[in-house]
């Protein structure tokens, strides 16, 4: 989205191949899509903002979403070619709170935890404190009655797409 808008990317989101920052949307993309060196980072970025937490996130994720469900993961079963499948694997837990209490207990403590964060003191207070959910709900407000913004860039690909299939453009 970066790239479609050219607007820079946050520092220590994307890193060259010597761990310097690339926020040059371009560069960034080459270093995530196209170059074996550098990439995307952790969720979390340099360790100073916690990216060792994202990078252990990163590596569960693997584990469990390949390693366990026997799929390509990482470079220990790279992808062979462009006509290969890729392999990808899924990874899905459901948890069944009436295991642990007894049915509405769990509920009821989650919805006080929700109103003990949106109470929070707030770092700006001109800013909610927000869970999960949040801004997603806000953004569906937002795309419901003002529709959803596409970039130039990305309307640009997509009639380049219908030509090219030789069907109508009709967004």
């Amino acid at each position: 989205m970066y790239k479609l808008n050219h607007r820079a990317l946050p520092s220590g989101w994307v890193v060259d191949g010597g761990g310097q920052p690339v926020t040059e949307p371009e560069d960034a993309f080459r270093y995530v899509f196209e170059r074996p060196e550098g990439g995307i980072t952790p969720l979390g970025g340099a360790r100073a903002v916690g990216g060792h937490k994202g990078y252990g996130l990163a590596v569960m994720v693997h584990i469990l979403g390949g390693a366990l469900a026997g799929a390509s993961f990482s470079l220990s079963q790279p992808h062979a070619g462009p006509s290969d499948p890729h392999n990808i694997g899924h990874f899905f837990m459901a948890i069944d709170p009436r295991a642990f209490r007894p049915e509405g207990e769990f509920q009821e403590d989650l919805d006080q935890v929700i109103d003990v964060l949106h109470g929070a003191k707030r770092a700006d207070p001109a800013q909610p404190v927000l869970v999960a959910g949040d801004p997603e709900m806000a953004t569906r407000s937002e795309r419901l009655e003002q529709g959803v913004p596409i970039p130039a860039d990305l309307m640009e690909q997509l009639r380049a797409v219908a030509a090219s299939a030789r069907v109508p453009f009709v967004l």
